[in-house]
């Protein structure tokens, strides 16, 4: 068994492709060690919405990388499914996150720097900037039921 965490997509399907490494949430969790990524089923005009920014975004850092552009392509079947595994490695308030990232062994900063996070996730006041590690995506996502929360998934 391990701990997971289900996102709404695109924001679960740009983890496995590096585009997010930092995911924020409006509680906190003592919890660190491996996480199952998973894709919530559900996909809303709004989710389609927040794809098409999230798109606008990814085109404007990566021009002319098709492989980092795959995402979009993945999001369908992605959706319900377990697609990476990764580490959680902190849980920091989101107004301190970019301090408190350098004082992290190693120190963290995204591959692709924070100001492509802060436009990829909610960094408002109260908030909580999980850092993940390690990404390792699933060439095959597995299918599985998401819950709230953290929840237990087994391998």
């Amino acid at each position: 068994m391990v701990k997971a965490l289900t996102l709404w997509a695109p924001h679960g399907v740009l983890i496995p492709f590096r585009w997010k490494e930092v995911e924020t949430r409006d509680w906190y969790t003592a919890y660190r060690g491996p996480l199952a990524i998973h894709v919530a089923k559900i996909f809303t005009p709004e989710h389609a919405a927040e794809c098409a920014r999230m798109a606008t975004i990814t085109s404007r850092i990566c021009v002319g990388d098709p492989l980092r552009h795959a995402w979009q392509a993945s999001i369908q079947p992605m959706l319900g499914c377990v697609v990476a595994t990764c580490t959680l490695a902190a849980c920091l308030p989101t107004s301190f996150a970019v301090e408190s990232a350098k004082k992290l062994k190693p120190p963290f900063t995204p591959e692709l720097s924070w100001e492509v996070e802060w436009e990829m996730g909610n960094y408002a006041a109260g908030r909580w900037a999980w850092i993940l590690r390690d990404v390792k995506p699933f060439y095959q996502p597995v299918p599985a039921r998401g819950h709230q929360k953290l929840w237990e998934w087994e391998l």
